[in-house]
């Protein structure tokens, strides 16, 4: 007896490409790549005082289960990431696994979420940025800041991949240590006080029993803004040496770590507040937190280590944005195609990509009128993404090889991807029905309606003559 199996390729010759961009990246840089992307306080930092305003303190638990959620999705494109090993994440995935048409569309809205996502990483490092140099915070000079920022992290991408890692790789270091260092000191100042733990449930008048259901669901949005970026391991399988096995282990161990520090470290937080209401008024609550609890002086400085891991953040989503750009041009399934493939022969960086992700970085910041909005859409557009990824490779993973050695699921892919389907359904609800949310909802839709249109008027015709890239069946026997 036979049964067919597919073999995706495991390098990026088997892809029918040709090696561009050098391969630098060993584990530890890939890891650090997801790890920045992820960025605990960047995600925390931004929308702390969105969950305690909505739901009060004991809405920090809605993380756990995003934590949980975003976990098993992890687990997913872990597996998935060792079986196409090439950059391109989604895009590549998809087009192999379905068809040219979903493939594009997927890689167009993960064009979107890298082009928002960016801007919206900044405007969070914004205000801090403002309060270390003793400016106020006007929206004029909180663009500015974003400006700046995105032309400096454009700067560091052109200049190659490795200053892109070594900020990275020393990020995950300044980003571990505050972050730890924070929660045990913040909890020994709550020990030492005698800090009352009721207040990790506390609902701040936003609703009992039944009523308080939407703030804490709504409450979710900072897990689901927070702990996505993962993949952005896989989008660097083309820099990553020994792809396969190295990349599954990043996805996997960045979402784990993340999740882990980030529950204790909200918890320490949250048992630090000293005065609810004025944490709650407070433009900038945690900082207010923490210089609250340590002191201007020491507070200040472990605001300098959250502002380069915020730093960090926007870099490697700006990294990410512009391979994503390369290999769809690589394809010819992008604008503009044959300037955007381009790598420089010095640096092995694709500098207009680059120079395409910063240009829309600014144009987002300039007219975007709200931050709630931008990071509403950049939590939507990955459940998008993941979920259809989900839903493709579920559907065929049977026909897949999976080469010995690889990250493998085995006998629990069945409920681990039953239950990221489920989560990904129940996230979804969460992030665009309630009344708040249908801005970036509409938003959501109308991008991805822009994609359909794009497609089909476009590229529907060049990715056509460039080929269908539908797996490749082998007989193999049983």
């Amino acid at each position: 007896m036979k049964n067919t199996e597919s073999n995706l390729g495991n390098s990026i010759e088997s892809n029918s490409y040709k090696q561009e961009l050098k391969r630098n990246l060993k584990l530890f840089s890939s890891f650090a790549v997801a790890f920045s992307f992820i960025s605990i306080t960047t995600g925390i930092f931004a929308n702390y005082k969105f969950v305690i305003s909505t739901a009060g303190p004991a809405g920090i638990w809605s993380w756990v289960i995003a934590f949980i959620g975003q976990l098993l999705v992890a687990l997913i494109f872990a597996e998935l990431s060792g079986v196409i090993p090439v950059s391109g994440y989604s895009y590549q995935w998809i087009k192999r696994l379905s068809n040219n048409m979903m493939g594009w569309i997927i890689g167009w809205v993960c064009i979107c979420f890298l082009v928002l996502v960016v801007p919206a990483i900044d405007s969070g490092l914004a205000p801090i940025v403002a309060s270390l140099f003793g400016l106020a915070g006007t929206p004029s000079q909180i663009t500015m800041i974003v400006v700046a920022t995105l032309i400096i992290q454009a700067a560091i991408n052109i200049i190659g991949v490795k200053l892109a890692a070594f900020i990275n790789n020393a990020a995950v270091f300044t980003e571990s240590i505050g972050i730890i260092s924070l929660t045990v000191i913040l909890l020994a100042i709550s020990l030492k006080n005698g800090n009352n733990p009721s207040i990790l449930f506390n609902t701040a008048n936003t609703g009992e029993g039944m009523s308080y259901i939407k703030p804490f669901m709504m409450s979710m949005l900072m897990g689901s803004f927070t702990l996505v970026g993962f993949e952005s391991a896989a989008n660097l399988s083309e820099e990553t040496i020994n792809a396969n096995k190295t990349v599954p282990k990043a996805v996997v161990g960045s979402v784990l770590i993340a999740g882990i520090f980030g529950t204790f470290f909200l918890i320490a937080v949250t048992l630090g507040i000293k005065n609810l209401p004025a944490a709650i008024a407070s433009n900038s609550p945690l900082p207010y937190i923490l210089q609250s609890n340590l002191g201007n002086a020491i507070g200040t400085l472990f605001l300098i280590i959250v502002t380069i891991s915020i730093f960090a953040c926007g870099t490697v989503a700006m990294t990410s944005g512009s391979r994503l750009v390369y290999v769809m041009s690589r394809d010819n399934a992008f604008f503009l195609s044959n300037l955007f493939r381009k790598v420089s022969p010095k640096t092995s960086s694709p500098i207009y990509a680059t120079v395409l992700i910063l240009i829309f970085g600014v144009i987002a910041t300039l007219f975007s009128s709200s931050l709630t909005t931008l990071i509403g859409v950049t939590a939507i557009l990955p459940a998008i993404i993941y979920f259809t990824t989900i839903i493709c490779y579920g559907l065929t993973r049977k026909k897949v090889k999976i080469e010995e050695g690889s990250f493998n699921l085995g006998r629990a892919a069945k409920p681990v991807f039953i239950s990221a389907v489920v989560w990904l359904v129940f996230e979804l609800a969460i992030l665009t029905l309630p009344s708040d949310f249908h801005k970036t909802a509409l938003v959501s839709i109308v991008l991805i309606l822009i994609g359909f249109v794009l497609y089909f008027a476009v590229f529907k015709k060049r990715t056509e003559i460039e080929g269908n890239f539908e797996i490749e069946k082998k007989e193999a026997a049983n």
